[in-house]
């Protein structure tokens, strides 16, 4: 029955006695909160007084929730009374709701923090409040701090020792700003620019870099591949960079049957689990090992890193993370003096050499264990993940008598703030063969956690996720996700789910934890997507489908850089990440996904290891003003509350403290602890020489200063703007050892957009952007291959070669398309010009030898600005005339239901294989010869001597004449092919990839085939293989691996040869000819080729890419095609498929 207008009246009654009945409540909770700021704030806080208040709060939150209860009724009572009355309610509701900074003391604290400072700017766009009143800096005094290291001459003094003792080359010292600002962004959302990049080459460099650095009072920070969250491996001092720099540090050593692997810092994670699995391979071994750290970015992140932060991941847990899993460290100290423990003569030497700095850690030990109190605290900590401060478990851990043990276990997770570490020994772990994974919803997160805390205690699962409901939200924008998991597009508001994984060493294993694991989840009251919607455990089965798991965690290893790039233009990504005993865990993400929607932060993703109890914590801010500061400071201290306090957990699980939560450290540990970890710096630092600032620091306003902006940039190619600068992209860069990657292109492309933008520029910005402009031309321009395999690594899906060529368009000069354009029209003249040239060049070659023409090319290079290619021995020659002799020309000539349209590429058009190979037919040759002994009738269209798919001018961006060939090619196949009834094959990886992305009619891609494709999937019926070759090397196209052949490649290989071994490279960097015109382009991305002494054949399906490979390798590298011709045979009754 509705109340009419009388309705609204009672409705805002009832809303005034709601919000009265809530007010004696909020008064305490301010009160209780206050006075535990006034704590916190205060050096002398004690923990126990902490625990009281919380337990206090508590009570009170178990009052609120039970007046809540009749509350709910009321509000009940009016919403179905009377619509007026309940809009009403519903307003003022929700007003108070979002009014976060009512009665507030978080906000409170955060506002006296600002004081009503604004924002300011520095030269390379950082964001800070201003100084407050009386605080302003003095910039001719030099003090070690973010912000103050000022050049008193020190660094001029330091520099020119370096080059004077001949430590470093002045080609390794860079301080140009392109390159101080790309090599000094990491993933954090800070900014500072290093006074100097030093490219390191080895541990010696270090050994004697160091001293210096402690003799001028010259602070210096580590960096490996910069993927830390944390804001640990940035500095505006000097940066010591030892990634990206050719084949340093990057040496291994497998023993013990694959149980223990010595690695250096420079190797990727994931680079060392392969090199695991190749050896394994390699010498037939039965068990696979890898090592125990997994984080979600192991295939990016460096040892390093890994080492230094202590990381973990999704499945090893605290059991398995970097402080259990590390037998043996190489170290540099800040005297240079090294220490290798794998080493008995290295630790006797140290003993003797550092007796004081072990006899003080011994010292602190015993002082520690003597306090029964904070050991208690320190193995509750460590209990679950935990990487705020130090690991000062290794004081509890190990016996007074033993420093030598504590020291190496203190360096695990120090993020680079006592030493150097230059090599690590791990204690590998099992990587089971049997895996299976299921993708569970809940209705409500605290079900979710519950049945993650039985799954704890049960033991049977390997590694659980959660994941709130924002975080389904991205994972429905997942056509693949949404096939494999039931109901997901259904999922409630408050939906959660878990992601179950299961292993074991053998299918009988695997197959009774999964039994147990379901008959757990069975007994669970509510399973699904909402409590409306009724599923059992059945509707989520586990899958042994390698496919369909993977694409499980694929999608949680790109959460975090997925919903990062769904922010909003000129914002930053933020992550925390957090950690409490799981049987708490439910309540803290509640209480966690609760303040971020009363902050505002309607985008914030709550996810992480729920066996763990760790949740990353991933939302958007802006620092564009003062507000937007008070909101990010209030939400930071009401976060710590909730976490270190109220759940006594741990406030940076796995990614480090770094500055992010440097102030709070104290907080979470306490006063007594607290001092324990600034005396250890003390002990291995006395000077703060080495990554000062991170994870101990002075300033309480350190976690929201130097923040680093997110400004557009380019509103052409709207996807870059989303780049988190993670870093993921950067191992699958082929010029990221020459000159910039992906991340750096685009933070370096933003910085110069963002100075474009300004109104009106200082003396010093017009510089800086006159110097950047010109130096990204070559570093962010040129040797941009723009090969998209960025786009592979991306989780964003960014492809900053697209950027690069829209670049490249708008850059092009009128005459230049118009030459390109009269080109494209004309292309028949330029297939057969092109012949007769290769030709004319190979014959020079014969008779004046290969010396005369590199050196002439090279000199007529440079001349041109790089237009004319650098020739070398492994040109090719002019390719043979296409003999269609035995082809026809039109569907209508043949039976269609056993025809294939054939796409000679124009480079097989052009180009045969090189002088000295000992094969001379060209590829298309050899792809009608298979097609023949398949048994297939091969339509080769007329004129295609015209036809082009336009990479050639797609890659110079040239893009009217790119696109003028790739529409008429499209045109003649659809003719051809009868719109696509028939299949359509064309022989080269990186072509076929190209007609597909340009094809208009999007449908007529299914009929279009790379020869790998086609011949795995129409032919292997038709032909019986043979192995002809004892070792083959492969190397997989850019393109191949875009299209989501490569698993298909190896195997065609695989039935060719006895044994088949990777180039290990992700992409050459030949891009069309770009890499001929740009060869250290090629040169640099070549030099981790893996070619094994003895092999003599190499293969791929990109002419131009064989051509690089084979002058790197000097081995020919030519067309799978003409190794799967020579292995082929017809069967004796081939039939259609």
């Amino acid at each position: 029955m509705s109340l009419g207008s009388g309705g609204s009246a009672v409705g805002r009654f009832a809303v005034t006695l709601l919000r009265r009945s809530s007010e004696t409540y909020a008064r305490k909770q301010q009160l209780l909160q206050q006075t535990l700021y006034n704590s916190c704030s205060s050096s002398t806080g004690a923990i126990n007084k902490w625990t009281s208040l919380a337990a206090e709060m508590d009570e009170l939150h178990k009052q609120k929730k039970k007046k809540q209860k009749s509350q709910n009724v009321f509000q009940e009572t009016i919403r179905w009374n009377s619509y007026a009355s309940s809009a009403d309610a519903a307003e003022v509701l929700e007003e108070e709701e979002k009014d976060w900074r009512i009665d507030n003391p978080f906000f409170d604290k955060a506002r006296e923090n600002a004081a009503g400072r604004r924002m300011q700017e520095n030269l390379v766009g950082a964001l800070s409040l201003e100084p407050r009143e009386g605080e302003e800096v003095d910039e001719t005094v030099f003090k070690n701090v973010d912000g103050r290291r000022i050049e008193d001459g020190r660094y001029a003094a330091f520099i020119n020792r370096l080059q004077r003792e001949g430590i470093i080359a002045e080609n390794k010292i860079l301080s140009d700003p392109v390159r101080t600002f790309a090599y000094g962004t990491d993933a954090s959302f800070y900014r500072l620019n290093p006074r100097y990049v030093i490219k390191i080459s080895s541990e010696d460099e270090i050994k004697r870099i160091l001293p210096i650095a402690l003799e001028l009072g010259v602070p210096v920070t580590f960096r490996a591949a910069g993927t830390s969250l944390s804001g640990q491996a940035i500095t505006d001092s000097v940066l010591l960079k030892l990634s990206h720099h050719g084949k340093n540090f990057r040496n291994y050593e497998i023993r013990n049957g694959g149980k223990e692997i010595t690695v250096e810092p420079g190797l990727i994670g994931g680079e060392v689990n392969k090199l695991l699995a190749r050896y394994k391979h390699i010498n037939k071994l039965k068990d696979q090992y890898k090592i125990g750290p997994d984080p979600a970015s192991i295939e990016s992140c460096m040892i390093g890193g890994i080492v230094s932060n202590n990381s973990s991941g999704m499945c090893c847990g605290v059991a398995m993370n970097s402080y259990h899993t590390v037998k043996d460290l190489r170290l540099v100290f800040v005297d240079g003096t090294v220490l290798d423990t794998s080493i008995p003569e290295s630790v006797e030497a140290f003993k003797q050499s550092h007796a004081y700095l072990l006899k003080q850690v011994s010292e602190l030990a015993e002082e520690v264990q003597s306090d029964p109190d904070l050991v208690a605290l320190i193995k509750k900590k460590f209990a679950i993940k935990c990487t705020t401060g130090y690991s000062i478990n290794a004081l509890v851990d190990a016996p007074p008598s033993e420093p030598m043990e504590i020291l190496k276990k203190l360096m695990i997770g120090s993020e680079g703030t006592l030493a150097f570490v230059s090599k690590v020994t791990f204690n590998t772990v099992p990587e089971f063969p049997d895996k299976a994974s299921c993708f569970v919803l809940f209705p409500d997160i605290e079900m979710a956690c519950e049945a993650a805390y039985r799954l704890r205690k049960q033991g049977k699962a390997s590694a659980v996720e959660l994941f709130d409901r924002a975080s389904l939200k991205e994972f429905e924008n997942d056509e693949k996700m949404l096939k494999l998991v039931k109901g997901l597009s259904d999922s409630g508001p408050d939906a959660a789910s878990l992601l179950i994984e299961c292993t074991g060493p053998d299918d009988d294993d695997l197959n009774e934890r999964i039994k147990a694991v379901v008959d757990l989840l069975r007994e669970e009251k509510y399973i699904g997507p909402r409590e409306d919607i009724s599923m059992e455990i059945g509707d989520f089965p586990f899958t042994k489908v390698a496919d369909e798991y993977k694409c499980y965690w694929n999608a949680r290893k790109g959460l975090i850089p997925i919903v990062g790039g769904a922010r909003p233009n000129g914002t930053s990504m933020l992550i925390e990440d957090v950690a409490c005993s799981v049987d708490n865990l439910g309540k803290m993400a509640k209480d966690l996904i609760y303040m971020f929607r009363r902050y505002g932060y309607d985008d914030a993703a709550t996810f992480g290891h729920a066996l763990e109890g760790n949740l990353h914590l991933v939302f958007s801010q802006g620092f564009r003003n003062t507000a937007e500061i008070e909101r990010f400071d209030a939400m930071m201290q009401e976060m710590a509350y909730i976490v270190a306090t109220k759940y006594k957990g741990s406030l940076k699980a796995e990614h480090g403290t770094g500055r992010n939560v440097a102030p709070f450290v104290e907080m979470e540990w306490g006063t007594k602890a607290y001092d324990i970890m600034w005396r250890l710096k003390a002990i291995f630092d006395p000077d703060n020489i080495v990554n000062p600032g991170v994870i101990l620091n002075k300033d309480p306003e350190i976690h929201m200063k130097s923040l680093k902006q997110s400004p557009v940039a380019d509103s052409t190619y709207d996807t870059a703007n989303k780049c988190i600068e993670c870093g993921f992209c950067e191992s699958n860069c082929p010029s990221r050892d020459l000159s910039l990657t992906p991340r750096q292109r685009v933070t370096v492309y933003r910085e110069i957009s963002r100075l474009k933008a300004k109104e009106s520029l200082t003396i010093p910005e017009q510089e800086r952007l006159r110097q950047m402009t010109e130096a990204f031309d070559y570093m962010g321009n040129a040797t941009c291959a723009a090969d998209g395999m960025c786009q592979e690594k991306c989780p964003v899906k960014i492809n900053t070669g697209e950027l690069i060529k829209s670049l490249r368009e708008r850059e092009m000069s009128e005459s230049a398309n118009t030459l390109a354009m009269y080109a494209a029209n004309n292309f028949g003249v330029v297939n057969a010009m092109v012949p007769p040239l290769l030709n004319t060049v190979d014959l020079a070659h014969g008779v004046l030898g290969s010396s005369v023409l590199e050196t002439t090319s090279r000199l007529l290079n440079k001349i041109s600005g790089n237009s004319i290619p650098v020739w070398n021995k492994y040109m090719p020659r002019g390719a043979k005339k296409l003999d269609t002799s035995d082809c026809v020309s039109g569907a209508e000539e043949t039976d269609i239901r056993n025809s294939v349209v054939y796409i000679p590429s124009c480079v097989t058009r052009m180009m045969g294989p090189a002088r000295g190979d000992s094969v001379t037919e060209p590829v298309h040759e050899k792809m009608i010869s298979i097609l023949k002994k398949a048994n297939y009738n091969v339509i080769i269209p007329e004129g295609i001597d015209s036809m082009c798919c336009g990479m050639m001018f797609d890659s110079r961006g040239n893009k009217p004449a790119a696109n003028s060939k790739a529409y008429a090619l499209e045109d003649m196949m659809k003719e051809v092919s009868m719109n696509g009834r028939i299949p359509v094959i064309c022989d080269t990886s990186p072509c076929t990839q190209t007609i597909k992305n340009k094809l208009r009619d999007k449908m007529m891609g299914f009929s279009v085939y790379e020869p790998v494709e086609f011949v795995n999937h129409f032919c292997m019926d038709r032909l019986e293989f043979d192995k002809v070759k004892e070792n083959v090397a492969i190397h997989i196209p850019c393109s191949s691996k875009k299209m989501g052949i490569e698993s298909n490649f190896k195997k065609l290989a695989g039935m060719c040869a006895e044994n088949v071994h990777e180039s290990g490279i992700p992409c050459c960097g030949m891009a069309g000819d770009r890499g001929m015109r740009y060869e250290e382009l090629t040169k640099s991305s070549l030099q981790h080729l893996d070619v094994p002494s003895g092999c003599k054949d190499g293969y791929s399906t990109s002419r131009t890419c064989e051509m690089s490979l084979s002058r790197q390798s000097d081995v020919n590298f030519r067309g799978l095609l003409y190794l799967i011709d020579e292995a082929t045979r017809p069967k004796q009754k081939a039939t259609g498929k």
